[in-house]
């Protein structure tokens, strides 16, 4: 009882019985991407952005990150996909990019699983690279 005496609010910081689920970092992981790929609405986007850290390996898929002025999603395009692009993608071209949010449990990070690709024009963000590198 010394020790509540002391400190008080320690009874209302540690429940009796604990009500909330305790999670793995893979069981939460999972959770989260059922429930984007249950969202319908998330199945089935049109994103908009510039690419960056374009990297196409010997495996055939394509990487990428689609970035605007204030954010980044990260971007993959199976092969099977890849080998129907009629579009060169290169770092710096704005475009509009369709395809399925989901996660990848790996890296625990949402991404945006490419399957078509049109182009939109150069990017805002490559385009004021340019002028800054122009500058100097």
């Amino acid at each position: 009882m010394r020790l509540i005496e002391e400190y008080p609010h320690l009874m209302s910081q540690i429940p009796l019985f604990e009500t909330t689920p305790h999670w793995t970092v893979t069981e939460l992981t999972r959770y989260l991407r059922q429930v984007l790929e249950s969202d319908s609405s998330l199945q089935d986007v049109w994103v908009q952005g510039e690419i960056s850290n374009f990297s196409r390996p010997s495996s055939g898929h394509i990487y990428f990150t689609l970035k605007d002025s204030g954010s980044s999603l990260r971007c993959v395009v199976w092969k099977t996909d890849a080998s129907r692009l009629r579009l060169a993608l290169q770092d710096g071209i704005a475009v509009e990019a369709h395809g399925a949010i989901s996660v990848y449990e790996v890296g625990g990070q949402y991404q945006l699983y490419v399957n078509l690709i049109k182009p939109v024009g150069e990017g805002v963000l490559f385009q004021e690279f340019l002028r800054l590198k122009d500058v100097s």
